[in-house]
């Protein structure tokens, strides 16, 4: 696939990507026009949120002068792969998609620092692809990411990560996926990917289906910056759930910042002033 040169005067440009394993997908690039050598901040969604709704802060980012990136996960959005007929979990994603991406940005932009920032399960994965491949990127950004193990959690919303987790993984050994929609959390999902989640609930730990890496031991392999921000009014990651995935990069040099305002899990993505401003200074700090 040739690479076309990107309209620099375009508010966005649209990039067809093929990962590994053969599935279409897109990303998008938001770019300040008079800024070519910006670094660049890949946005990594959350599970079940399309790529479109990051469109606010990508832009926001574009404004303070960076390169901002949108793509969907693996089965959302304009990805080719429908989770409810194909399954795939925490390692394809990683291993088939992160890759491609990285590289196709790479190819635009060969000379710029690129950071991965996630949300949510978006920066649980970029952790996960960190501690395999830090050597590609210049820094994590965790917003609202957490690690999902229950005693993260105080009585009684601990039983209810619990609960809520592990009927979620009984439901997909049944039905062959999760149906999000229906039962309102995240959307349609594969099989692999809440098998997955649920296995980091109980335990704490990452251990991917189909993967033999050793992550817990890897995480510790991660030297580069890492900003993570958290939210008092997100139920979905409390501070100490967002120290317990921070907490396994023992060798990186994090800065975790706890906004005590009203913006929670996903409020921040479109109110993102206070957030994009820590994000920058941070940036300006490290360079």
């Amino acid at each position: 696939m040739t690479n076309k040169p990107i309209n620099i005067f375009e508010n966005k440009a649209e990039l067809q990507i093929v990962s590994i394993d053969g599935f279409r997908n897109y990303i998008n690039i938001f770019q300040p026009f008079y800024i070519r050598n910006a670094s660049i901040v890949i946005i990594m969604p959350a599970l079940g949120v399309k790529a479109q709704y990051y469109e606010p802060l990508a832009l926001a980012l574009k404004e303070m002068g960076y390169i901002a990136v949108t793509a969907d996960l693996r089965g959302t959005g304009k990805s080719s792969i429908k989770a409810q007929k194909r399954n795939f979990g925490y390692h394809e994603m990683i291993s088939f998609d992160w890759p491609v991406i990285l590289d196709k940005v790479n190819k635009h932009f060969p000379n710029n620092k690129i950071y991965l920032l996630g949300h949510s399960l978006g920066g649980q994965l970029n952790v996960l692809f960190a501690s395999q491949h830090q050597q590609l990127i210049s820094g994590l950004i965790l917003a609202a990411s957490c690690s999902v193990y229950y005693k993260s959690w105080k009585f009684p919303l601990n039983l209810g990560v619990l609960f809520g987790t592990q009927t979620a993984r009984l439901l997909v050994k049944l039905l062959g996926y999760f149906p999000g929609k229906k039962v309102g959390f995240a959307g349609t999902e594969a099989k692999n990917v809440i098998l997955d989640w649920p296995y980091n609930a109980r335990t704490g730990k990452y251990k991917p289906l189909n993967n033999n890496v050793d992550f817990e031991t890897d995480f510790k392999n991660i030297k580069i910056p890492v900003l993570a921000v958290s939210f008092e009014a997100d139920k979905l990651a409390p501070q100490k759930a967002v120290r317990n995935l921070t907490g396994k990069m023992k060798n990186a040099s994090v800065y975790h910042h706890h906004f005590n305002n009203n913006l929670d899990h996903f409020s921040w993505v479109k109110e993102n002033t206070v957030v994009v401003e820590k994000i920058h200074s941070w940036l300006r700090d490290i360079s």
